[in-house]
């Protein structure tokens, strides 16, 4: 019997805890906190002429600033809101804001590593999404739980075939027990994005998750969880994907173990097939240097699932896929699979540097439009055209990237004006209060990170973190919607294990949906109506799946966005802001990962175009390899050593130093590498 732990000491700390949270309404703040140098405002209704910050716990002040009007009956909350700036506070601690000399925030922590614990927490949300296997010991704690679902799945009718497809393991979709290829691909492509575009920061391996440790970053450890999965669902004849692997009905709010309904296999399908080959092809490209034969694998698949698409150049089933009579599980419905083929070509073409794939890319490139919408599991087109502007093949069309990034530049604007004219600086239109807005905000974060990393422009990094602000406690509910995360948060989300597993807090590290003007649920309709203001469509109920659902491709923008700022910035250097973004030499980073088998990534710093030289050498100091890196840019530049020599035949196993040489024959301080075969 698992402990209770709905017992009177929780009941009067949950009190205690509401209490504050009443004393402290009126005023925002991130309940997590602010990095130092980052910008930091707090935002309240009470009409006051000034604020105070002092230490969480009591005491004298040590910032003192005025509040001023910076939002009359906001559009989206319908509030009148005050705006006090305490960026220049970069003083380590916990703090809590003061308004009026009564009214206190919830405490928040200004450091460096203000986000390191919600990076951890939001990554291992997916192990506890885990389907078909015990969540046991230290990484389960007290939210463990014996395996379900292990005879996944029997082919439902409406496949054409009969029998059983064994597809065991992956990740639960969302609240329900489901899992679903499309929903899959947007979160694993999003996930290995975080991971391809920023090694350093996502190369965590304790996460305390059963894999940690072992020298693989687990979140490409959390990630393979699901891969496997995937793999699982292509038709060994076709090479199509199958479409989802759910019962014909949601189950009740029960364990895993206990959801003992048979669970089918649906249709083949085109918009499945296209997410599978782009989400194969990145993890073949990421995958090379831990498990290169798990690479390759996932290499062939995506293969073979283009020649599906190939072989099938409309929708299929045609009008996209839709529940057969009987089944009234997700349906995740999109009548138009071009952008998933669009992916598919892009990340293939820059996992085999093949022209099959770069003509298709450039052929059908603008069909779905370019980097001016927000990337969700139906519009996987900026996905594309992210993957093709951070490329670095020889043959890849660098007017197309430029044309990329200027399309990318101009929606950072875009969200920029959102983000300005917003009570909360959250860049959303009123519409996009929806089901799963949370995910909004965090994926437009994600674009203007990329913008700041091809651009140098501060300010879109600035809104990149207001979004997070806003994810955590800087809106209209006061809340953190992160489970777990904060001072106030979730406790009831609809989330069958938090609610059937006894356990008095809910499964942490779990994205909330938001809030959702539409009401698509009977708890949203009792509550609210059609003239409440869209942002404060929220309620945390565990029968509100229209708001207080979780979903594993929320979670995935918010372990890419805490990742990206759970660390000190290194920052681009590609812009030209204020001050100096990079050091005066060439500066060369350390290779990730190391030790390493099959290859290994080498970055380099540069504060000036330059011309350098790559070398490598053995413990003796003999030359292995050298390459010769011509009119570099300033910023940095990656480099893959795939541990061959000049030859291309593959190095023995042992100790490699490498440096950079200049023009002048100044050479860098060398660094150590491990290659293991």
């Amino acid at each position: 019997m698992k402990p209770i732990l709905k017992n009177l000491p929780v009941c009067l700390s949950l009190l205690l805890s509401l209490s504050f949270i009443l004393t402290a309404q009126q005023i925002f703040v991130d309940q997590l906190g602010y990095p130092p140098a980052a910008s930091k405002y707090v935002f309240t209704d009470q009409p006051a002429d000034s604020f105070a910050v002092r230490p969480a716990g009591g005491g004298a002040a040590v910032f003192r600033g005025p509040l001023s009007l910076f939002a009359m009956d906001d559009p989206a909350t319908g509030m009148t809101l005050y705006r006090g700036d305490f960026s220049s506070l970069e003083s380590s601690g916990e703090w809590a804001v003061e308004v009026s000399g009564t009214e206190s925030s919830l405490p928040f922590t200004i450091s460096d590593t203000v986000y390191a614990a919600l990076y951890r927490k939001s990554l291992k949300g997916f192990y506890f999404q885990r389907c078909g296997v015990d969540l046991l010991g230290d990484p389960a704690g007290p939210f463990y739980r014996t395996r379900g679902h292990v005879a996944d799945g029997f082919f439902h009718a409406s496949t054409g075939n009969s029998g059983f497809l064994p597809a065991a393991r992956g990740w639960h979709d969302a609240g329900d027990y489901g899992k679903y290829i499309v929903n899959a691909g947007i979160t694993v492509g999003t996930l290995l994005l975080a991971y391809e575009a920023f090694p350093a920061r996502f190369a965590a391996d304790a996460v305390n998750i059963p894999e940690s440790g072992n020298g693989i970053p687990d979140l490409l450890d959390e990630v393979r969880f699901e891969l496997e999965w995937i793999l699982k669902m292509q038709d060994t004849q076709s090479s199509g994907v199958y479409f989802k692997l759910t019962r014909e009905n949601f189950s009740g709010f029960v364990m895993p173990a206990q959801d003992t309904g048979t669970r089918y296999v649906y249709e083949l399908s085109s918009t499945a097939s296209g997410n599978f080959a782009a989400v194969m092809a990145r993890a073949a490209r990421v995958y090379q240097a831990f498990d290169s034969s798990f690479a390759q694998t996932c290499l062939n698949a995506a293969v073979q699932a283009w020649g599906y698409l190939q072989a099938h150049p409309q929708i299929v089933p045609p009008g996209g896929f839709s529940n057969p009579p009987g089944t009234a599980t997700g349906q995740y419905g999109d009548g138009d699979d071009r952008d998933e083929r669009l992916w598919a070509a892009a990340e293939l073409y820059l996992a085999t540097g093949e022209n099959t794939y770069h003509n298709y890319y450039l052929n059908h490139y603008s069909q779905s439009g370019l980097m001016n919408s927000t990337m969700s599991w139906p519009r996987v087109q900026v996905m594309a055209h992210l993957a093709y502007l951070r490329g670095t093949l020889p043959g890849i069309n660098t007017g197309l990237q430029n044309t990329l990034r200027t399309s990318l530049t101009g929606y950072c604007q875009t969200l920029l004006g959102l983000r300005n004219s917003n009570g909360f600086h959250v860049a959303m239109y009123n519409g996009d209060y929806v089901w799963g807005s949370n995910a909004t905000p965090l994926n437009r974060a994600v674009l203007l990170i990329f913008g700041y990393e091809e651009t140098g422009n501060a300010l879109y990094r600035e809104a990149a973190l207001d979004q997070l602000h806003y994810i955590l406690g800087v809106n209209a509910h006061r809340l953190s919607f992160v489970t777990g995360a904060g001072d106030a948060y979730p406790m009831f989300p609809h989330h069958r294990p938090s609610g059937a597993d006894g356990v008095a807090e809910p499964v942490p590290g779990l994205l909330a949906g938001g809030p959702n003007k539409n009401l698509d649920d009977p708890v949203l309709q009792a509550h609210f109506n059609e003239t409440t203001p869209p942002a404060l469509c929220y309620i945390d109920d565990e029968g509100s799946y229209g708001s207080n659902e979780i979903a594993i491709n929320w979670n995935a923008p918010l372990v890419l966005v805490s990742g990206y700022f759970a660390s000190d910035d290194p920052p681009s250097g590609l812009g030209e802001p204020a001050v100096p973004l990079l050091p005066d030499t060439p500066q060369l980073g350390q290779n990730y990962p190391n030790p390493f088998n099959g290859a290994t990534v080498i970055t380099v710093h540069l504060a000036t175009a330059a011309s350098l030289q790559l070398q490598i050498v053995d413990v003796l100091g003999r030359a292995v390899y050298q390459e010769t890196l011509e009119a570099l840019p300033a910023g940095e530049h990656r480099f893959t050593w795939q541990g061959q020599n000049r030859l291309g035949k593959p190095v023995a196993s042992g100790l490699y130093y490498y440096f950079l040489a200049g023009q002048d024959g100044r050479v860098t301080p060398a660094k150590k590498m491990l290659y293991i075969r």
